[in-house]
């Protein structure tokens, strides 16, 4: 189960970094918040649609808590960090936002320990910092510097600690509620936040729409969101809210590879070793230690429920 986790997480870190290079793309068309708008709404009709395929219905049968915890996923979570990383995407190139949305990874893992009191052992923070470490070779320079905006730094940092944040709550509803309803209701939920900022923006286009345009977004829409978003959330049902931010370090790998292969920036040798830290520090990771391990799919939500005997039993699933 544990390795289903890693993989779901893994791909999701794949499409994630293919979406970094994506918005880069279409940022200069559409302004962020136009993009940000259209990205949530497609992908919420599109995952709602696949609901309705399966017969499922949209909004389950949850207490305050469980829509307390999908208001604050869909809003603080999903759509203020993605604005804020969006915009950051303008003024950074691929790579370098690559590599600043790894601040994701140790703003889980202390807010992990703090609200989930979820505590990775010292061979498991070693293999963090290893990913850390190896994010930051492959965006690096030869001479070892890189060049960046600070405004969008600052607001790619901000936008990743949201994301970092957004693991928090999408792991108490893990295995509480259906993977898709959650992805469909935060996609909503967080249009309907962005929605209302498009009238304060000066333009909302930057650049002409043309096909090859509307094929870069449906493809950034279908990865990024739908893909993406469903196998983060199915895979931490199987993993650690710390474990799933660790497995999300990699995402500078890809960003920097989708680079090479869509704006045709070149691989340093330098940054085929960061590659290879990456690949190191998720196997320390993946081995984990017996006390870390998960037995069993929602183990933590049936203990918590056991600790509150008025909590619903909605993990049994």
């Amino acid at each position: 189960m544990r390795l289903r986790g890693f993989l779901s997480l893994s791909v999701t870190a794949c499409f994630f970094g293919l979406g970094v290079v994506l918005a880069k793309l279409l940022t200069g068309v559409f302004s962020p918040v136009l993009l940000a708008c259209l990205a949530l709404g497609c992908g919420g009709l599109l995952v709602t649609l696949l609901l309705l395929i399966m017969r499922r219905p949209l909004l389950p049968p949850a207490s305050w808590a469980i829509w307390g915890n999908l208001l604050v996923l869909a809003v603080l979570g999903t759509a203020l960090p993605l604005v804020l990383v969006i915009a950051g995407f303008s003024m950074t190139s691929a790579v370098v936002s690559g590599v600043l949305i790894q601040a994701q990874g140790p703003a889980a893992v202390l807010l992990a320990a703090l609200m989930l009191r979820e505590r990775p052992s010292l061979a498991q923070l070693v293999g963090i910092a290893i990913i850390i470490l190896g994010g930051v070779l492959v965006v690096v320079r030869p001479d070892l510097s890189f060049q960046a905006d600070t405004l969008g730094v600052a607001l790619v940092l901000a936008g990743a600690v949201g994301y970092g944040f957004a693991l928090i709550p999408a792991k108490r509803l893990a295995g509480k509620v259906d993977t898709l309803q959650v992805s469909a209701l935060r996609f909503l939920i967080g249009v309907i936040f962005v929605a209302p900022l498009l009238y304060f923006q000066p333009t909302l286009m930057t650049g002409a729409i043309s096909w090859e345009t509307i094929a870069i977004f449906a493809f950034y829409v279908l990865t990024s969101y739908c893909a993406g978003y469903i196998l983060q959330q199915d895979g931490l049902r199987f993993l650690k809210a710390w474990e799933a931010a660790a497995t999300l370090q990699t995402l500078p790998v890809f960003a920097a590879l989708f680079a090479v292969l869509f704006l045709h920036e070149t691989v340093a040798p330098l940054q085929i070793a960061g590659v290879l830290a990456v690949i190191v520090g998720g196997i320390i990771i993946a081995r984990g230690s017996p006390a870390e391990e998960l037995p069993v799919v929602g183990a933590s939500d049936n203990a918590t429920e056991t600790a509150s005997p008025s909590a619903p039993t909605e993990s049994a699933q």
